[in-house]
């Protein structure tokens, strides 16, 4: 078979290459691999290699480089150097179903970033981007569109976490927040499970209510009970609170007139006694608030 292929598909036929991304992958029966240059094949061809021959695992055609990350965060070596400079940011994915193409899938991740990011698959449903220079870096509004269109594309549900700016690049301290930052994934699709992208300023706070004693958790909630039942009132004060407690903009967000939602701020005060334009008083509102939405 491989020598019928390899007549076929002549220079564009290997077994080894120093340019393994430009083409798909395939192993026969027998252990035998061997790749095909990607823009030799049609659709057709495609699916029909797709049918005979498993394609081949996505660390197994891993670069110097990501070998490097792979062994340090994976398997935890702490003899690699991985010799990066500050800032770098972790995007762990989640997928719920292993895509059918996994060197496909890959494609398209990295033609979604930019050049300086590192691509790496723990198992077919789990891996991270390492964004290098993550100085400016994707917003939660990019990777949410970004998360959309490869589910919608690849047939399987997808879940991003966007970690920390690192700017403590030893091989120690790399280890250490990968670690963390996947513990608290796990616990945020427990949490949040139609959630498309976390950010752990948002994640981390869920945690420790979960994690909180239900007394805790009820006494929170009470706190803004008077209000309970205005809900175009509480709305207003969630978004007042995620607008960072600047007016203006919240009440852009909500389509009223700046006057009316300060209105509104000021019924909410009057009615919970809780100052909700002070920095103590607003923090107060947001943890009662996502106790109500973790209850």
């Amino acid at each position: 078979m491989n020598t019928k292929l390899a007549d076929l598909y002549g220079n564009d036929y290997t077994i080894r290459t120093d340019q393994p991304e430009q083409f798909f992958w395939y192993r026969t029966p027998e252990g035998e691999r061997f790749g095909i240059r990607k823009t030799r094949l049609t659709t057709r061809e495609k699916s029909l290699l797709n049918a005979l021959f498993p394609t081949i695992r996505l660390e197994e055609e891993l670069n110097p480089t990501q070998k490097k990350w792979a062994s340090l965060l994976f398997n935890e070596d702490s003899n690699v150097d991985i010799n990066v400079k500050a800032p770098i940011r972790y995007i762990q994915f989640s997928l719920k179903e292993a895509p059918s193409d996994l060197l496909d899938f890959r494609e398209a991740m990295m033609g979604l970033f930019s050049e300086e990011t590192i691509l790496l698959f723990e198992n077919e449903k789990e891996g991270l981007l390492i964004q290098l220079n993550a100085i400016d870096g994707e917003s939660v509004h990019d990777l949410e569109q970004m998360a959309a269109a490869l589910t919608a594309d690849f047939f399987t549900g997808m879940a991003l976490f966007v970690g920390q700016t690192i700017q403590q690049t030893d091989e120690r301290s790399l280890t250490r927040i990968y670690t963390s930052e996947k513990e608290w994934f796990s616990s945020g699709l427990n949490i949040f499970p139609s959630k498309l992208v976390f950010t752990h300023q948002d994640l981390i706070p869920a945690i420790l209510f979960n994690e909180a004693r239900t007394d805790t958790i009820q006494y929170l909630i009470r706190l803004i009970e008077p209000v309970k039942e205005d809900v175009e009132l509480v709305k207003s004060i969630r978004i007042y609170l995620e607008c960072n407690l600047n007016i203006t903009l919240a009440a852009k967000q909500l389509y009223v007139h700046r006057n009316s939602l300060q209105y509104r701020v000021d019924k909410f005060i009057e009615k919970t006694g809780i100052d909700v334009k002070s920095f103590r008083g607003a923090v107060m509102v947001y943890l009662s608030l996502l106790a109500q939405e973790l209850r």
